[in-house]
């Protein structure tokens, strides 16, 4: 579909070739993304602020990019030209990271092999207008056959999916945003909703269902038949982000604390709750919502470890601290993101010793090659091949995709090709065992229904 081939790094052995060349075969089940609807998507024309819509926009300003000069390089409408000098300045301090693959490996998906302000204007004239059935094509060229979406944040977009006025691509499954429904509703993460801190929030999600909150009760009862519907209209599980606003321990609240909370919000449409205030409400919630991922029979996707962006607290984010969830719900199967990074342990631990558990390494090729690459390789001894997550892009953008998708493909060749070589496993069963983690795992985990593939 477009020219140029993805360049992939390896050791240069004949195991890791022909281990890469055979995972490149498998089918791909993307675990997570964040696309839009396709007929929404619009593809920026400036190859700059095409380039700059990832995860390396946040290495410009770790290097030291002040946000306004990040916000002008993004600008469609600025020149190419005009943008170079300050995007080299910050190029040349950054170019080694692992986020700087999505920008190189975009180019060369190109036919481009350089970064440069030539390479740039002639990658300009290359970007095509992505409409909804070439969106779709992009996808599946890449071998992924279903992808699982994280989008639909507001109340109006769920009301809207739920009568059926957003209908998603085939290769789309939804994910049902947890935070709307117990927190901030994203308004801190992403910016949408309010969330059940406000009386006015409490109302938007009844909303969605055409109705009215007066109690405690009626509002559980209102998300629970929300989350029944959006599973009728084909959602395959849940995600949860809270890991941006606030640790990720949830203590078993009472009812009667996240009731008087609760009703603090109804009685003064005016009142709306801070952190860490509205904890109780939030924990109480949070674990109502795992009761409905077990009737539901859904899987429940969390945030783990880094997050994303700057000026974050990573160590609310760890794994360890979602200990207690884990074993109270015990009939919840969780699927625990970005490989837990940079708490490799706690994450083995939690997946060896917890049932219900499955480790997922969704976007974290990008961030760490090297940890990936580790992991994947003390897990084969640690923990069972059928509880691994192998890639998810984690991307609000298609174009990107392939970068991460090359990468995570390299970084699983590598941990297995070293099993390979050192007699542990058969080429047969590494092949096998890429498969389950590229593909039938997550087939499996999110009842996906689609044909197991083997080798």
């Amino acid at each position: 579909m477009i020219e140029g081939e993805i360049h992939v790094a390896g050791p240069g052995n004949r195991v890791f070739e022909g281990m890469l060349k055979s995972i490149r075969q498998i089918p791909i089940i993307d675990c997570h993304e964040h696309l839009p609807v396709p007929s929404m998507y619009v593809t920026p024309r400036e190859p700059l602020a095409f380039l700059l819509r990832g995860y390396f926009q946040f290495e410009l300003v770790h290097a030291g990019l002040p946000r306004n000069d990040l916000l002008l390089l993004q600008k469609d409408n600025i020149p190419t030209e005009k943008k170079w000098p300050l995007f080299k300045h910050y190029w040349v301090r950054t170019e080694h990271t692992a986020c700087a693959r999505e920008i190189k490996d975009t180019m060369r998906f190109y036919g481009e092999k350089d970064v440069t302000l030539e390479s740039i204007e002639r990658l300009g004239q290359k970007i095509r207008n992505i409409d909804e059935k070439s969106f779709v094509e992009f996808i599946e060229s890449l071998g992924i056959k279903l992808l699982l979406d994280n989008i639909l944040f507001t109340a109006e977009e769920l009301k809207r999916f739920i009568k059926g006025d957003i209908t998603l691509p085939a290769c789309y499954r939804l994910l049902i945003p947890l935070p709307t429904f117990h927190g901030t509703g994203n308004g801190v993460i992403w910016g949408f909703g309010k969330g059940p801190w406000s009386f006015q929030g409490i109302q938007e999600i009844a909303s969605i269902l055409d109705k009215t909150v007066t109690s405690l009760d009626e509002y559980l009862g209102i998300v629970r038949e929300i989350m029944t519907r959006l599973k009728e209209r084909g959602a395959v599980g849940m995600k949860d982000q809270s890991a941006y606003y606030r640790s990720i321990d949830f203590h078993v609240a009472t009812r009667e604390e996240a009731e008087r909370l609760f009703n603090k919000c109804l009685s003064e449409p005016r009142h709306s709750l801070g952190w860490p205030e509205a904890k109780p409400l939030d924990d109480f919630l949070f674990h109502e919502c795992m009761r409905f991922a077990r009737d539901l029979e859904l899987s429940v996707q969390v945030h783990t470890g880094y997050p994303a962006g700057t000026r974050n607290r990573v160590a609310g984010a760890n794994a360890a601290l979602f200990a207690g969830v884990l074993e109270l719900h015990q009939d919840v199967l969780f699927d625990l993101f970005h490989g837990n990074w940079p708490y490799m342990g706690d994450l083995l631990f939690l997946v060896k010793n917890y049932p219900n558990v499955y480790l997922d390494l969704c976007w974290a090729h990008l961030a760490d090659p090297a940890y990936c690459t580790d992991l994947l390789e003390r897990a084969v001894f640690v923990v069972s091949h059928k509880k691994i997550n192998g890639f998810g892009g984690d991307y609000g953008i298609p174009e990107m995709i392939p970068a991460h998708l090359s990468l995570a493909q390299t970084n699983i060749a590598r941990a297995l090709s070293k099993h390979v070589s050192s007699g542990w496993l058969s080429k047969d069963e590494a092949i096998n065992m890429a498969a389950d983690w590229l593909y039938n795992n997550p087939n499996e985990l999110f009842s996906l229904g689609l044909e197991p593939f083997y080798a």
